[in-house]
């Protein structure tokens, strides 16, 4: 079977050069994702400018609002399983285990199919009941039915674990930039032929469509090239008892993934029912630049979780703590760029991207920016709690950081209105950073101490 990129680098190396080999190979591979995810941001601020200067602020925030109910649903419904892939299917490679592999990949495809046409039905049939409760028209809850089509296509959640189990991170970073020039080209000729929002948003449902069925070719053309060939199971989520602890995992990873993502739809459907559309549109556009800087940190986790979870499988403590204080170097300095960039420049390129309609997006945008520095400065925290099998104990810090987030949103987004779901974020972050590096530090101090104990030897009587 082909070695991945990190082993092939690692393997045969003395200790002393493996944190540097490790480092490089880090480097390679973000160097792949940086500039594809650049490209692609870049590409997506134009498809903003696009949209925010053709739509105004009040129709922004419709389409962002039938966006943010749509994922919303799609996050509470549909389990996640590529952390699953990583975290199993790395021990599977490691100790040989090809039909075990196979069958854990069955079970994945199995959980993101029934996940997704559970969650695109909820979406069609919710949206009247949701809409009304928010307040939403006739049209807009129209269109959060039509916007349940790209929730039936959530299937890509396994694809991502095989292509990034195999260190496939360039497949992974040039579909995004691909898929950001076709919505741009779409976007540019609906402004220019004078197209409605209607053409916009199944521009919004054709493009991550097409992304999943792009990352699911790649992951069959990937596997093949390992010489795996995979055969859809009916019967796949049967599998699971196979994996011994792996409904717990997928569990505890999906309620830490959805409290963290629910902050990031709830949040803009609050600001929505209570500033209206006009405020959810001039939130929409900080979320957009915010969420911009945010990738680098998911960009980073994606590049780590493969090798930390082989480094622990292996428990090489000190080139797992040497890569997790790399990522969380990188990613701070990323961080710490974007604040400054606001800070000096966030309202001339707002006028320069949105035009003077959302001059107001200036303060949020700021308070917006702090919240994304506490974000970033975890990227690494996230993947190597869930690799040691703290998945857990992370969630439990989630809820309760959620519902911190929850009554600070709905105290201060009244009184604030779109500064208020900055400061939400902050105080979620104020919470979860400090108490996820506690558990942390407490579980690798465990680790080393039980590492460092003499196996005693039987007594001879």
């Amino acid at each position: 079977m082909a070695l991945t990129g990190m082993e092939e680098s690692s393997r045969g190396a003395r200790p002393e050069g493996r944190g540097r080999a490790q480092m490089g190979w880090m480097l390679r591979q973000v160097a792949h994702l940086a500039t594809g995810n650049a490209t692609a941001i870049g590409i997506g601020m134009v498809t903003l400018a696009f949209m925010a200067q053709m739509l105004g602020p009040a129709l922004l925030g419709m389409l962002a609002m039938v966006e943010a109910y749509g994922r919303l649903i799609d996050q509470i419904i549909r389990l996640e399983s590529w952390q699953a892939i990583i975290r199993y299917g790395s021990a599977a490679i490691e100790r040989g285990d090809r039909r075990g592999f196979m069958r854990l990949v069955q079970f994945g495809v199995a959980l993101d199919v029934s996940g997704a046409l559970a969650a695109g039905a909820i979406t069609l049939l919710a949206a009247p009941y949701v809409g009304a409760w928010l307040g939403w028209d006739m049209e807009t809850q129209e269109m959060a039915r039509f916007y349940s089509i790209a929730v039936f296509f959530g299937i890509s959640s396994t694809p991502i674990g095989i292509l990034r189990l195999f260190d496939r991170f360039a497949v992974i970073a040039w579909v995004e930039p691909g898929l950001a020039l076709l919505r741009l080209a779409a976007v540019a000729l609906i402004w220019a032929t004078g197209g409605s929002i209607w053409e916009l948003l199944a521009t919004m449902i054709a493009v991550p469509c097409l992304q999943r069925m792009a990352l699911s070719f790649a992951a069959i053309v990937e596997l093949r090239r390992n010489d795996y060939r995979f055969t859809p199971r009916i019967d796949g989520l049967a599998l699971a008892p196979e994996f011994e602890g792996i409904w717990p995992q997928i569990l505890s990873a999906n309620g830490t993934v959805l409290v963290r993502k629910a902050t990031q739809e709830l949040d803009i459907l609050a600001v929505g029912a209570i500033a209206g559309p006009i405020g959810a549109g001039i939130y929409q556009l900080v979320r957009k630049f915010t969420l911009a800087a945010m990738k680098a940190g998911a960009m980073l986790q994606q590049v780590a979780l493969p090798d930390l979870a082989r480094l622990w499988a292996r428990r090489d403590i000190d080139n797992f703590v040497a890569a997790i204080r790399q990522v969380e170097l990188l990613t701070f300095s990323v961080a710490i760029c974007f604040v400054l960039g606001v800070l000096f420049v966030g309202d001339d390129v707002i006028r320069l991207v949105a035009g003077p309609d959302f001059e107001d997006a200036g303060h949020p945008l700021i308070v917006q920016s702090i919240a994304a520095l506490l974000f970033l400065a975890g990227s690494a925290l996230r993947p190597a709690l869930m690799t040691m099998g703290f998945q857990p104990q992370v969630f439990r810090v989630a809820l309760v950081a959620g519902a911190v987030f929850f009554i600070t949103l709905y105290i201060a987004t009244p009184r604030l209105g779109v500064v208020g779901a900055g400061v939400a974020h902050i105080m979620f972050n104020l919470i979860w950073l400090p108490s996820c590096l506690l558990i942390f530090l407490k579980a690798l101090k465990q680790e080393r101490a039980s590492a460092s104990q003499p196996h005693r030897s039987p007594d001879p009587d």
